[in-house]
């Protein structure tokens, strides 16, 4: 049989669609191109986390596939994707006693274990929390951290096992298709590649193949960014993942010391024909390059609750496009308009969290299923009226990453 199912992309949503698609016996029909190597877009870049702890029951749902594609790939498969099952703190002020509430009820009720904790307690579990930053906290204890490269490789060597291809320096132009239906994609260099199904992730260039089609899709690439403290000897490796629910922070261990991230209240955001085929050196925002302005914006409020980084050299600052939609919800399922044309997209920081469900959700309806979950809200036309690059959307995507609750 021809390979007649093609993924434009090999970040985690292209990698984790593949390995789904082996798993049900269909990895001989999948190829997957890229014009770059695996994850060398804004996979590597991410910082990792695993989080089920939301209220929406369809992200839940994609969490948790995850986490379970994560011991599948440990267990049966052998593979190391750096996997730390730490937990997460939540922690915050009086204000935020009714919310967390709220999520620990929601969460209890979908089966995912969290219970109030004391704040000695919390402070044993991280000595590097200032007591009186907080009042309250909540400890969900299945959270974990990955490494995003080794879980994008880990899904990608599964797919090939699974008699899945892999064909790099690939570089698509465009999607085609015939009489409404796809035909598979064309190569800048003017070779077709016939395919009945194209499923595009190709991440924050996602739209630069789907505007053509007459789908855009309500995405943007915003920065997203972290910083890394230098190496500190008492930071135990144990360490939960916390968040700081009152100034939108996050924080977890990291070789000995400590990445954290921010939410910025001006998020810097690109139109997708900007961005390089090669992200190395790009550069969001040529006044504040490396995210210092950010970062000092947040300083005082980031340092009540970690005293310790007014005296800790940065060792390293990590940025990338991560692709935020104005709704908070990924962009996920198949055309109305061109048959056999899918998108996984649109994953709103948490593409590490969602990677194994998305696979899972694309492949159910390849496969003319009913979903694991209610995909409505994920739809790809829901927005056809849009420009996707215009100034104002973009702006109206940054916003949506500056006003994301953590988590």
């Amino acid at each position: 049989m021809k390979r007649d199912i093609l993924i434009v992309g090999c970040g985690i949503f292209g990698a984790a669609i593949a390995w789904a698609l082996g798993r049900r016996g269909l990895g001989h029909r999948v190829l997957i191109v890229d014009r770059q190597t695996p994850a060398g877009g804004a996979t590597s870049r991410a910082a990792g986390l695993v989080t089920q702890v939301r209220t929406d029951p369809a992200l839940q749902a994609l969490a948790a596939e995850t986490l379970s594609a994560i011991a599948v790939l440990e267990a049966r498969f052998g593979e190391d994707v750096g996997c730390r099952r730490v937990g997460a703190l939540h922690v915050g002020s009086l204000a935020q006693q009714e919310p967390l509430a709220h999520m620990l009820t929601v969460c209890t009720e979908a089966g995912i274990r969290g219970q109030w904790q004391e704040k000695a307690q919390v402070l044993s579990q991280s000595p590097w929390l200032n007591p009186d930053a907080f009042d309250i906290a909540a400890f969900f204890p299945d959270e974990c951290f990955v490494d995003p490269y080794l879980l994008a490789s880990a899904y990608l060597r599964g797919a090939l096992q699974m008699s899945a291809k892999l064909r790099l320096d690939t570089r698509v132009a465009h999607i085609t298709h015939q009489a409404g239906a796809v035909t598979g994609v064309a190569l800048e260099d003017g070779t077709a590649l016939p395919a009945r199904i194209v499923v595009n992730a190709a991440g924050a260039w996602s739209n630069l193949l789907s505007v053509e089609l007459g789908l855009p899709l309500p995405m943007a690439p915003v920065r997203s960014q972290y910083w890394i403290t230098e190496r500190v000897p008492e930071f135990s490796p144990g360490t939960p993942i916390v968040f700081m629910t009152d100034i939108r922070a996050y924080a977890r261990p990291e070789v000995g010391a400590l990445l954290f991230g921010i939410r910025e209240n001006a998020p810097a955001v690109a139109a997708p024909r900007e961005l390089p085929e090669n992200l190395q050196g790009f550069v969001f925002d040529a006044a504040d390059p490396d995210g210092w302005g950010n970062l000092a914006e947040a300083f005082e409020p980031l340092s009540r609750y970690f005293p310790a980084i007014e005296r800790l050299g940065i060792a390293h600052y990590i940025t990338g496009p991560s692709t935020y939609t104005p709704d908070g919800q990924p962009i996920v399922g198949a055309s109305a308009a061109v048959a056999g044309l899918l998108v996984a997209t649109g994953c709103n920081g948490s593409g590490i969290t969602y990677s194994a469900g998305v696979g899972r959700l694309i492949t159910e309806l390849i496969c003319g299923e009913s979903p694991f979950v209610d995909a409505s809200r994920l739809d790809p036309s829901r927005a056809l009226q849009i420009d996707p690059f215009s100034p104002t959307f973009l702006q109206t995507c940054a916003h949506a990453r500056a006003t994301k609750s953590t988590g």
